[in-house]
């Protein structure tokens, strides 16, 4: 992989020379295999660098998760940081076809900073705490008033997993998401699932106010933020990217915030708490019942590519035990499911 690495940088980046160095596979996330690296580059100029790399890779297409692009990720993310200013890394070089390093796969940036978040809560970074939420929240609010134009001037983020999205308006956006969950139901149920199929009628018919559609993040949790000296330093994993309700990125704040057990949101002290914050910041209402909507929103649309690989592993088209443990998150989604729609509490010996 080292030389496949090197060749693909030289090719993307016109070095004359690039020497790979301390190439690592990393944990955490589910849907791309992800290696960190160091990279010596010599130019033609007699210019020098050194700089701290990302691999992101396809994983083998019988056990693929979540059907993202590379060749999408790698222009968005070329323009992202340059079109926002947003702590986004760059992307370097992009394998389109696997031909350097197996696979598809694109390289980025490493980002400064920490993504553990464990020290905000009672460790060595709590006095940081209140800074780093609320620099999560203009993050998050600058990320929702970036010009659409800008950072998607070719269309590719309107409908990026193809899915058959139609974002003219935010009534046709709400009619083809709600479309797509419900006709794809048959492919993703492997057993009965009458909570989450009645999520989707529940979506469909107990609809929010609606909001601007704009530039969304698609992946908006904890393990996505990288933190330095009270801000925000980085947001990674962009592939889940659209245009669409800014307000499913809150959902999947709170979601996966509630999961963990780490209290963002609360942390926020100034202009009405995090949420009424963010829409002071952007006009956007963020009202708390309907970010419970959006949280079913989000979570029905990272469920549905995942229950699908769940079915392919439990008919035997691979043997990756990677979607066994992914019964997990998808257990944990139910309850709220349950509770936004009103079925009956669980409690005691019952």
């Amino acid at each position: 992989m080292q030389d496949g690495l090197a060749a693909l940088l030289k090719r993307d980046t016109g070095a004359s020379e690039v020497r790979i160095s301390n190439l690592r596979g990393l944990a955490g996330g589910y849907s791309r295999e992800t290696f960190a690296f160091d990279a010596d580059f010599r130019y033609p100029d007699g210019r020098s660098e050194q700089l701290a790399l990302i691999l992101r890779r396809d994983p083998v297409a019988s056990s693929a998760i979540i059907p993202t692009s590379r060749p999408i990720e790698h222009r968005l993310l070329q323009r992202v940081a340059s079109a926002t200013g947003l702590p986004a890394p760059r992307s370097l070089a992009l394998d389109e076809t696997g031909e350097f390093v197996e696979r598809p796969a694109l390289v980025i940036t490493k980002l400064p900073g920490k993504s553990d978040l464990a020290p905000l809560f009672g460790g060595a970074d709590a006095d940081q705490l209140e800074s780093v939420a609320t620099s999560l929240c203009e993050t998050l609010a600058k990320l929702h008033l970036s010009s659409i134009d800008a950072i998607d001037p070719d269309g590719e983020m309107r409908d990026p997993m193809n899915r058959g999205i139609d974002t003219s308006s935010w009534k046709a956006y709400f009619a083809s998401q709600v479309a797509f969950l419900k006709g794809n139901y048959p492919r993703t149920a492997f057993s009965a699932h009458p909570v989450l199929y009645d999520t989707y009628c529940t979506l469909e018919h107990a609809r929010p106010a609606p909001a601007p559609l704009t530039f969304v993040h698609g992946d908006f949790q904890p393990s996505n933020y990288m933190y330095e000296d009270g801000k925000i330093s980085g947001l990674i994993d962009w592939e889940l990217c659209h245009i669409g309700d800014p307000r499913e990125d809150l959902g999947a704040l709170i979601h996966v915030s509630a999961l963990m057990g780490w209290d963002l949101v609360g942390a926020v002290k100034k202009e009405g708490g995090f949420l009424g914050y963010y829409s002071k910041l952007t006009g956007i209402p963020a009202d708390p019942h309907d970010v419970e909507y959006f949280r079913m929103l989000w979570l029905c649309g990272i469920l549905t590519p995942t229950l699908e690989a769940v079915k392919h592993r439990l008919e035997g088209e691979h043997d990756n035990f990677m979607h066994i443990y992914l019964m997990q998150p998808i257990m944990a989604g139910f309850p709220p499911f349950a509770a936004q729609l009103g079925y009956p509490t669980v409690s005691g010996d019952a």
